[in-house]
């Protein structure tokens, strides 16, 4: 059980036989820290945890900041019996920001009191939590030093001079600049970075068009620390309404399911399920009846990552059995998709199915439903418009089915561009009866993301997944663009799911332009012969079909010509004497 432990950040829960949880923890790698509590772990209390655990689940998170987090909620919601024992009920850190002061600080706390501050938190680490504090002081400059220091400042302190700090204590800034700075700092605390960004980006054009370009490069550096140096909290929240949250891993005949509960923004609880035999159409209908039936507590709203097919009708049900309503909601944004992030990863973690290597590590990659064991590539080649034609690549379980390759010509000799072609042929592609594939993969970049999920949108097959891939400009490394994500993400250089990746990608371009290359040639030849005095385009084509494309111009003769019914004995004579002389 152990070793099939993920070797990746995230929360474990210790269960004992009756399924309660006897204690949380977070850990850099779950693998590791659960076998030492198991395994060889020697400290007296942990004696106690390894004789009363009978099972164990973990939940996967981005980063150790949330780990962090989702610990300390999992541990208010439950009480486990030996955490309370090992942090002795110990209060948990905290961020403070005096809003109630003229000039407002932020400071770390174990205490909350009315004094008109804001608290964010709370942390169970305070070495983290100190790191991240150095962080936000980098953007955000608010003062840290106590009142009584700051009442008796003359000159700026060091923070002043390494710029952790505006200098309020002696007027260095304005009361209007540091309120803003101020606003901005809450704004990110409560996680509202969007906003944020907008209203910073707005500040930032003003400043240039005024030639304030010294001010305007501060605020973009803000800007770019925002989006790329601190990471967004996902575990807490402010929603106002409970919710679940449903993930799932499928491989062929098999699923596992995670279902978050979420309180108040927070994730509180977690179950997993282990499905045989289930329907490849429309599994989550009845998991979704069976998981509600007899519950007392259904939420309002149940997040989802996949739509069922009678999705009113659970609705309807649903609504029977709270005497509310209920609604049921596939999102590809925010918060609630993060939340559907960590419910796939965990369903993934959990799946008991064999074992599936590179498939697998690309579902965990490009976070996908399901293993990709039919994967299409789809590559446009043309040169100006002319001879326009598209491949299909195949690759099933991982190799190349090349039964499955195909060639398309593009029917509509009006498009002129990629976008265009690639809708026409996706369009051809799924209208056909071809199985579905469990991935779809674009040579190109957002551009063609776009066109794809347009297309699918509009044949109704939005749940089939797909991603775009394309070199970075300037670089060999290849990244990935997935729906609803704004920025790309990587592969490891040297992974096997990275490999796999690339290599249908080049099958799908080696056989679009190999396949380019037999029309430009055949288009050549065709000319050539219709160049013959009494020759036309029928009889060309003709000959062409008849000597093949691998028949030398100096090797036809007239005996190599007389069976061809099409061509007369004066034509004959043409040919042979034509290329004589030319």
């Amino acid at each position: 059980m152990i070793e099939k432990l993920p070797r990746s950040t995230g929360v474990y829960l210790m269960k004992d036989v009756h399924g309660g949880i006897i204690y949380i923890g977070k850990a850099l790698d779950l693998r590791s820290r659960v076998k030492a509590y198991i395994g060889h772990d020697n400290r007296p209390y942990t004696e106690h945890i390894r004789k009363n655990t009978e099972q164990v689940e973990v939940l996967l998170t981005s980063n150790e900041k949330e780990a962090l987090l989702l610990e300390n909620q999992l541990i208010k919601a439950h009480k486990p019996r030996y955490n309370i024992f090992l942090k002795d009920d110990k209060s948990y850190i905290r961020l403070k920001i005096t809003t109630g002061l003229q000039w407002p600080g932020m400071y770390l706390t174990r205490k909350i009191i009315k004094d008109g501050s804001r608290y964010f938190g709370p942390y169970s680490s305070v070495q983290a939590t100190k790191k991240t504090l150095s962080a936000i002081g980098r953007i955000f400059p608010v003062r840290r030093c106590k009142d009584s220091v700051f009442n008796n400042r003359i000159r700026p302190c060091i923070y002043y001079q390494i710029g952790l700090c505006k200098a309020p204590c002696v007027g260095k800034v304005s009361p209007e600049e540091y309120d803003q700075t101020l606003n901005d700092l809450i704004a990110f605390l409560e996680g509202r970075n969007q906003v944020l960004v907008a209203e910073l980006d707005e500040r930032m054009k003003i400043h240039a068009d005024l030639l304030e370009f010294e001010k305007a490069a501060r605020i973009r550096d803000q800007i770019n620390a925002i989006k790329t140096t601190l990471v967004p909290q996902v575990i807490v929240g402010d929603a106002k309404t409970d919710t679940d949250i449903i993930g799932t891993y499928r491989f062929h005949d098999q699923a596992q399911v995670t279902v978050l509960r979420i309180s108040k923004g927070t994730i509180v609880d977690t179950h997993s399920f282990f499905l045989k035999d289930i329907s490849a159409k429309d599994f989550i209908t009845g998991f979704i009846l069976q998981f509600y039936l007899g519950r007392p507590e259904i939420p309002p709203v149940i997040y989802s990552d996949i739509v069922p097919d009678d999705q009113a009708v659970l609705e309807s049900i649903l609504l029977d059995m709270r005497s509310a309503k209920v609604k049921i909601v596939h999102t590809t944004r925010g918060k609630p998709r993060q939340w559907i992030n960590i419910a796939q990863e965990s369903a993934r973690n959990h799946f008991k199915g064999g074992e599936v290597s590179v498939l697998d590590d690309i579902a965990r990659s490009l976070r996908l439903p399901a293993i990709p064991y039919r994967m299409e590539c789809f590559d446009i080649s043309s040169l100006g418009g002319q001879y326009a034609t598209a491949s299909r690549a195949v690759f099933i379980d991982g190799n190349p089915d090349k039964s499955l390759y195909r060639h398309y010509r593009i029917q509509d000799v009006s498009i002129q561009d990629d976008f265009a072609m690639l809708a026409e042929v996706l369009g051809r592609r799924l209208r056909g009866d071809d199985p579905r594939p469990d991935l779809l993969v674009i040579d190109g970049g957002k551009g063609q993301l776009g066109i794809c999920l347009t297309v699918l949108k509009e044949l109704g097959l939005s749940s089939i997944p797909v991603v775009a891939m394309a070199k970075q400009r300037g670089s060999k490394t290849d990244r990935f663009f997935l729906p609803g994500r704004k920025d790309s993400i990587k592969m490891h250089p040297r992974s096997d799911s990275l490999k796999t990746l690339q290599r249908l990608r080049d099958e799908a371009h080696r056989f679009a332009v190999k396949y380019h290359r037999h029309l430009r040639s055949s288009s050549l030849t065709n000319s050539v012969f219709e160049q013959v005095p009494g020759i036309g385009p029928k009889k060309a084509a003709a000959i062409l079909a008849y000597l093949g494309d691998q028949t030398g111009f100096e090797n036809i003769t007239e005996d190599v010509l007389a069976g061809l019914k099409e061509l007369s004995k004066q034509d004959r004579v043409n040919i042979i004497s034509f290329f004589k002389n030319h």
